[in-house]
């Protein structure tokens, strides 16, 4: 029993390979060795076979290159996604605050049409009303819908009065535009638009009602600025013009929730420039240089000023000449402490050699507010504010800009 469990160990250690040590694998002295990088693959069982994978130096640190670069690659897509992600969720705020006031101003000219048209089922109910009732209540039964019709008169007239006051507020509106219209040339064209549409709207408007009521005599369409036609004797009105004149009612309100639909789309396109066109003077003085060619203020020969100059004293508020978004604000070789707003359509203002800044980098500024501070930092002789109007990055005089304080 002793010799055969001897042997049997014996067989089981010849049988067993041999693992070598990785210095006596790895040829220290050979040239080529040092190129590659060897891994050892030893197996967890006794009777498994030791390996070794070699790979190049080169081939290794290019591995590790392309795994840092594809990280950075990532992250910064990942930044960038984050910075999209938060200019569309402004834009849906924006597009839901006009989608509300526009709801609300519908929804008032669906109130009005409906109390119309309920004032409307009234007539008829109280004229069945007479017609069913006997000969000797006729006479008490006519002196009571008199009163009825002389009540719905009143509320034509206060519906009447009403579209008439809807048509002041647009004209108003409209008015308002033009105004600004000489100062924003953009604002002209789509003032233009606006009228051709709404001359296409009021032109449609007559074809379709004047060929379904040929005979609406004395009562007359009311077209933008003519109103309706009021009736002298009411008392004598019967429930036929009455009717009629309800009917037109509807139809002019029709006409209104349209021009006014018409007119809140235009004025969203034509709000923008408002908002966002630059027309302020920054700082409030006189323009001590001019934009062009001029020598310089600063050693001799001769320069090109891409902006204008208006002195001020130190501290005094910089205000943005329109609305807009800051896209720099810090310091600048020669300017000092700048402050640069888009206002959209390739527009951009710079404001220069500030004491400081009042903005950073990604504010939402409105025409007026105050952004900045004069100052004399930068390359200046004294304190004043370099204001430039930039269109498609290339500088152009601010003047013509420059139409209100």
């Amino acid at each position: 029993m002793f010799f055969e469990r001897f042997k049997q160990d014996n067989t089981r250690q010849q049988s067993r390979p041999t693992v070598k040590k990785v210095s006596e694998l790895i040829d220290k002295t050979s040239h080529e060795q040092k190129k590659y990088l060897s891994l050892m693959l030893v197996p967890s069982y006794s009777t498994g076979k030791t390996r070794s994978l070699r790979i190049p130096r080169g081939v290794f640190h290019g591995m590790l290159i392309g795994m840092l670069v594809f990280s950075a690659v990532v992250t910064g897509f990942y930044l960038r996604s984050n910075h999209f992600m938060r200019m569309a969720q402004e834009l849906y705020q924006e597009r839901d605050e006009i989608a509300e006031t526009l709801a609300e101003t519908q929804h008032m000219a669906e109130v009005v049409q409906s109390d119309l048209i309920n004032s409307m089922i009234q007539v008829y109910e109280r004229y069945s009303e007479v017609q069913q009732n006997t000969q000797s209540r006729l006479e008490n039964q006519a002196r009571e819908h008199q009163t009825v019709l002389d009540g719905l008169w009143d509320q034509v007239d206060e519906f009447e009065q009403l579209i008439r006051e809807l048509e002041e507020d647009q004209q108003a509106v409209l008015e308002g535009l033009s105004s600004r219209a000489d100062k924003i040339p953009p604002i002209a064209s789509l003032l233009n638009q606006l009228e051709e549409s709404r001359e296409y709207l009021l032109a449609q408007f007559e074809r379709e009602n004047v060929s379904e009521q040929p005979d609406m005599v004395g009562i007359g369409l009311l077209s933008a600025g003519t109103g309706f036609l009021s009736y002298t004797d009411k008392v004598a009105a019967s429930e036929a013009e009455l009717q009629l004149r309800i009917t037109t009612l509807a139809q002019e309100l029709t006409l209104q929730r349209k021009l006014l639909d018409d007119l809140n789309t235009h004025s969203q396109r034509i709000r923008t420039y408002l908002y966002n066109y630059p027309t302020l003077w920054p700082v409030t003085g006189r323009i001590s240089s001019d934009f062009g060619w001029r020598r310089r203020p600063l050693g001799g020969g001769s320069e090109h000023h891409n902006g204008v100059d208006i002195p001020a004293r130190t501290g005094t508020p910089i205000r943005a000449a329109g609305g807009g978004t800051v896209t720099f604000s810090g310091w600048q070789n020669g300017y000092g402490q700048t402050v640069i707003i888009d206002h959209g359509g390739g527009i951009t203002t710079a404001y220069t050699h500030n004491s400081r800044n009042n903005v950073e980098v990604g504010h939402r500024v409105t025409r007026g507010q105050i952004i900045a501070y004069v100052g004399s930092t930068g390359r200046t002789t004294g304190a004043h504010l370099h204001y430039e109007v930039r269109i498609n990055n290339a500088a152009v005089d601010p003047i013509p800009f420059m139409v209100e304080h």
